[in-house]
């Protein structure tokens, strides 16, 4: 197992000698990985594993990003957990089949409990 340290100094030393290769000085990734392993004092160091260092941190801030936008989803149904909870808002059936698959979102988010109890409601808990 590779200890957080050692893992941060490969991605450094990958990250580094990618942008010497995008400065020109290799003409492949792979030609600057090796050349990063042979100049490296890190015991164990190969460019399989600054490769895999650098995609994995590529992985994690896409990861990162996308848990980081505020993207709104608006479902196409109903569906049974929406029902669910619905009926814990003191919705009816026959409420529910009313409302579109945006107004019960709405209501779910806003947890908007229904004030206006149908007759059978209290018959159907």
């Amino acid at each position: 197992m590779i200890s957080k340290n050692l893992k941060s100094s490969i991605l450094k030393i990958a990250k580094e000698f990618r942008e010497k290769k995008q400065e020109g000085l290799y003409s492949t990734y792979i030609d600057a990985y090796k050349a990063a392993v042979t100049s490296s004092k890190i015991d164990g160091i190969s460019v399989k594993k600054l490769e895999r260092a650098y995609y994995q941190s590529k992985r994690k801030d896409k990861i990162t990003k996308n848990q980081n936008s505020k993207s709104v989803s608006i479902p196409i149904m109903i569906t049974q957990e929406m029902r669910m909870r619905l009926k814990g808002l003191k919705y009816h059936m026959s409420d529910i089949r009313n409302l579109t698959p945006q107004e019960a979102n709405d209501i779910i988010s806003n947890q908007i409990i229904n004030k206006n109890l149908s007759i059978n409601h209290a018959r159907n808990q």
